[in-house]
């Protein structure tokens, strides 16, 4: 009994020490951490290549960019600096002759019909050609490239040239004239009157021997200055014999006087023969042309206009002019931020002054390094010069005067004489 008794109370005593029964709690499974997939590289989008557009510009031989002197070498600076500028636009340069027979209007002209596609964007022509290029239909006006104002920084002469039939069709790019050079040393003051020129101490110098049988621009600024016309009020050539007298009796008194010795200018054709010949000391006073004496003259000489009756300052301008041949809107507008480029005032002053040429702004002419003396001069000058007259009446007028003016020189004929013999040999 006992043995039962105890077993029992081991078992109960067992039964008190066993403790609730605990449900196992399920252990997850450890995720093992993944690295992120890479994003896609972008593909970047292809970016076009800029397209190069060349425009084509055809320049006379006396500008050739690629030729001698430093007028040239500034021009090929100024363009290469516009292609920088304009990464997008290649200009492509070539030179023709300016006149004749496989000269740049008679090249235009031909391939106008025969191959249009080779003909350039731009071109300078003579500016006295303008009108030939137009009436061809070679060029393309530019007013409505140009703002109104435009016109007021330009000299009156550059306009007149610029327009045909009241359209603008050029951009003058250069000028030259005649004016006179020289010697102070001679002079007590510039020699711009008749009277002074007939009182001097020294000769003056001139082609009176005319070229191609006609009368020099020197005898037709004197005529002009003095009031002279070339044209009647129906446009017709003209001549005004009374002033014609006042320019030959200038010329008599100066010969009285030895101021000019007519076997020297009657063998004197060209302008340039009397400059080459000033420079080597032959007289005091001489015709010019503006492109020899800004490139060439010393400190001996000094500039004046041409000598008139009243001393007001006169001269007939001629020059280089850029003009736009594309007929494209696009090309168009390229073309002409070439012209602008060339002519904006400080590009056009760099390379007027080393090449020779007068500016056709005042904005230009302001930043040539010259003395206040010497701007002076030019800017009466650029302010009062006219265009050459039309080649037709340079036809009818040039002959007639010429011959009156041989005559005048070689004693055969007074004053009065030579002039109604002009007179008379136009009217026939």
């Amino acid at each position: 009994m006992f043995v039962c008794l105890t077993a029992l109370m081991v078992v109960l005593l067992l039964g008190a020490c066993e403790g609730p029964t605990l449900t196992p709690i399920p252990i997850l499974p450890t995720e093992t951490p993944t690295e992120p997939a890479p994003s896609p590289t972008p593909t970047p989008t292809p970016q076009p290549t800029p397209m190069i557009s060349t425009l084509e510009l055809w320049l006379p031989e006396e500008l050739d960019p690629y030729g001698g002197g430093e007028g040239a070498n500034v021009l090929a600076r100024q363009l290469s600096a516009f292609s920088d500028s304009y990464p997008n636009v290649q200009v492509d340069v070539v030179v023709k002759k300016a006149h004749g027979r496989g000269g740049l209007i008679d090249f235009m002209r031909t391939a106008r019909d025969a191959a249009p596609a080779v003909l350039p964007d731009l071109v300078v022509v003579d500016a006295a050609d303008l009108a030939t290029v137009a009436g061809s239909g070679l060029v393309q006006p530019l007013d409505d490239f140009f703002p109104p104002s435009a016109a007021d920084d330009r000299f009156p002469f550059a306009t007149t040239m610029e327009k045909v039939e009241g359209q603008t069709v050029g951009a003058v790019l250069g000028a030259d004239m005649q004016h006179a050079a020289y010697r102070p040393a001679s002079f007590e003051d510039p020699p711009v009157t008749w009277s002074q020129v007939i009182s001097a101490p020294t000769s003056f110098l001139f082609p009176g021997g005319g070229y191609d049988n006609r009368v020099n621009d020197a005898t037709l600024i004197q005529y002009l200055g003095a009031g002279g016309k070339l044209t009647d009020a129906e446009g017709n050539p003209a001549l005004d014999e009374e002033v014609m007298v006042d320019v030959f009796d200038f010329y008599s008194r100066c010969i009285t006087n030895t101021v000019i010795v007519p076997t020297e200018v009657l063998t004197t054709t060209h302008v340039d023969q009397a400059w080459d010949a000033f420079k080597e000391g032959a007289g005091g006073m001489t015709a010019v042309r503006a492109s020899r004496y800004w490139l060439e003259a010393d400190e001996t000489m000094a500039a004046a206009p041409l000598p008139t009756k009243s001393g007001q300052p006169i001269s007939i301008a001629r020059g280089w002019a850029l003009a736009i041949v594309t007929e494209d809107p696009e090309r168009q507008n390229l073309a002409m931020q070439l012209v602008d480029w060339l002519t904006v005032p400080d590009h056009n002053a760099a390379w007027t002054q080393t090449a020779g040429y007068l500016p056709a702004t005042r904005s230009a002419l302001r930043l040539w390094q010259i003395s206040e003396e010497e701007r002076t001069v030019l800017r009466d000058l650029l302010e009062a010069a006219m265009p050459p007259p039309r080649p037709v009446v340079m036809e009818s007028i040039g002959p007639p005067m010429q011959q009156a003016l041989t005559a005048l020189m070689h004693g055969n004929a007074s004053p009065q004489e030579a002039a109604a013999d002009a007179v008379e040999a136009l009217q026939r």
